[in-house]
């Protein structure tokens, strides 16, 4: 049982990671785009891009409110949802699965 521990764990552990680099990324893109200048260059495109894998599903469901894109805190809040839910439960398992 104790390989099936160590898998559960380590793919909890990389999907934290992933959920982490994710937010990251939403929160610099959001950041980003309030600055008009860098919105042509190929970072700014590469972090949208990255950022559009979790907000373009959220933007069928949620319009923006006048000028305000409320999108990437839905992101961040499902992201963290999923982290403190679905990821620590992977990982509790993988430790219980080990022991």
């Amino acid at each position: 049982m104790f390989i099936l521990g160590n898998f559960f764990y380590a793919v909890g552990y990389v999907l934290r990671i992933l959920i982490n680099f994710e937010t990251t990324v939403i929160i610099i893109a959001a950041v980003l785009s309030w600055i008009p200048q860098l919105q042509y260059t190929r970072l700014y495109r590469a972090l949208m891009d990255l950022a559009d894998i979790v907000e373009r599903p959220i933007r069928r469901f949620v319009p923006p409110i006048g000028y305000i894109d409320l999108t990437p805190l839905i992101a961040i809040l499902l992201l963290v949802f999923l982290d403190k839910f679905l990821v620590q439960s992977l990982i509790d398992l993988g430790w219980r699965l080990k022991f």
